[in-house]
This record gives structure tokens, C-alpha cells and sequence, in this order.
């Protein structure tokens, strides 16, 4: 009995792992823009703090029916990193930041 991946070949799955790796490429950036190591003990804490921010963010999206693309998922995330970075006291450059009302509105009423 071979085991197929049916998730693999599952458009919506394939499209949630291109934002995930999209997302990881963002951090990625960020940290190294920042110097902060991948190994600094509070990135953990920060990444959970981000990504629970992003699905309340998202939930909040789908809610008011406003659709959101690969990208615009991207950006979201984008926004609620930063967010958090900021928040801990890490500066990042502003000029990073997406210069979106909507997003900034889902971010910040999460922040509530």
C-alpha cells in the first residue's frame, strides 16, 4: 500500500505553503536587518506573539468578507512581525513597514 499526499496536491494547501515560505522569508529579512541572530532566545516569543496576531487579523478579514491574496496575506504578516518587533523594543526601519490602512486596521484593533 503506497501512501499518496493528497494535501500536497490541494490548491488551498499549496497556496497556504507559498505564504508560509513567503512569511518565513520576511522574518528572515527582518532579523538580519535588525542584527538579531536566529538563535536570540526571545524570537520564539515574538514569532508565537506575530502569528497569533495574523490569525486574529485574518479571522477579522474574512469576517468583514475582504478578500486577501497570497500577497496580501504576505503583507499581513509583514505588519504584525513588525508590530511586535516594535513592541519589545527592537527597531526596525519604518520604510519596511506596509503602507496599508486596512492592514494597519486589522492589525491594530487585535492590539485592543
Amino acid at each position: 500500500m503506497s501512501l499518496r499526499d493528497e494535501w500536497g496536491h490541494d490548491p488551498s494547501v499549496q497556496s497556504m505553503r507559498r505564504v508560509f515560505s513567503r512569511m518565513e522569508a520576511i522574518q528572515k529579512e527582518l532579523l538580519e536587518q535588525s542584527n538579531i541572530s536566529h538563535f536570540d532566545g526571545r524570537l520564539r516569543g515574538m514569532r508565537n506573539e506575530a502569528l497569533n496576531l495574523f490569525e486574529g487579523a485574518r479571522a477579522r478579514a474574512g469576517r468583514v468578507s475582504l478578500r486577501m491574496g497570497e500577497e496580501e496575506l504576505a503583507r499581513l504578516y509583514t505588519h504584525c512581525i513588525l508590530r511586535v518587533l516594535r513592541m519589545k523594543g527592537i527597531e526596525v526601519r519604518s520604510e519596511v513597514l506596509p503602507d496599508d490602512e486596512t492592514l494597519v486596521k486589522l492589525v491594530d484593533e487585535g492590539l485592543r
